[in-house]
C-alpha cells in the first residue's frame, strides 16, 4: 500500500506543482513591462488610500508612473480608476489631487469611480481606444490576462517605479497574483463572464 499510495499522491501533486511553476514564471515574465510606444490614455489601477486621505506607496507610484507618461507625451490623457476608501477620499479623488500638484492639465484627467477592482476597471474601459495599462510589477500579469479574457485589443502594460521602496507585504501581493492568474485563466468563464 505504501509505494501505490506514493505514487498517486505524487501523480496528484506534480500536475499541481507544475501549474504552480509555470504561473510563477509567467508573472515575473511580466515585471519589466515598459511602454514604448504612444496610446491614447494611460490607466492607474486603484489601491489604498489611508487615513487622512494619505495615498498609499502603491497608489502614489502608480499614478506618479501614469503622470510621467503623459510628460513624455507617450499618452494624450489619464484614466483615474478605483473606488470609496475605508478611510476618506475617493480613491480616483486621491489620484486626481496628485496629477493636478504634478501639473497635469485637469481636462486630460477621465474619473472612473467605479473601478472596484481590476476586472471592473478593464470593463470600464472605451475600447475603441488605446491604453498604457499602469500598476506594480507583480500585478501585470494578472492584468494582461484579464485584458486579452475581456477582448481588450489595444494595450500595453507598464510597471510603475517604486517612489518608496519595496512594499513590505509584496510577498502576500504576490501570492495573491499567483492564485488571481490561475483562478482568471480557469475559472473566469464560469464566475464573471
Amino acid at each position: 500500500m505504501g509505494k501505490r499510495f506514493i505514487k498517486k499522491l505524487i501523480y496528484l501533486i506534480l500536475p499541481v506543482i507544475i501549474i504552480l511553476i509555470i504561473d510563477f514564471l509567467y508573472i515575473f515574465s511580466h515585471y519589466n513591462d515598459k511602454a514604448t510606444k504612444n496610446a491614447d490614455c494611460a490607466v492607474i489601477f486603484g489601491a489604498a488610500v489611508w487615513k487622512d486621505d494619505i495615498p498609499s506607496h502603491a497608489l502614489y507610484d502608480r499614478t506618479m508612473e501614469a503622470g510621467k507618461l503623459y510628460r513624455n507625451n507617450l499618452v494624450s490623457c489619464i484614466v483615474m480608476s478605483g473606488g470609496p476608501s475605508t478611510y476618506g477620499a475617493h480613491e480616483v479623488d486621491v489620484m486626481e489631487k496628485i496629477l493636478i500638484q504634478e501639473r497635469i492639465p485637469k481636462d486630460a484627467l477621465i474619473k472612473d469611480l467605479n473601478g472596484l477592482n481590476t476586472l471592473a476597471t478593464l470593463r470600464n474601459l472605451d475600447k475603441s481606444k488605446s491604453y498604457i495599462l499602469v500598476s506594480n510589477d507583480f500585478h501585470l500579469a494578472r492584468i494582461n490576462i484579464l485584458a486579452w479574457r475581456i477582448g481588450l485589443d489595444e494595450f500595453t502594460t507598464h510597471k510603475s517605479t517604486y517612489y518608496n521602496g519595496r512594499y513590505i507585504k509584496e510577498s502576500y501581493f504576490f501570492s495573491r497574483e499567483i492564485v488571481g492568474v490561475i483562478y482568471y485563466l480557469f475559472f473566469m468563464d464560469k464566475f464573471h463572464l
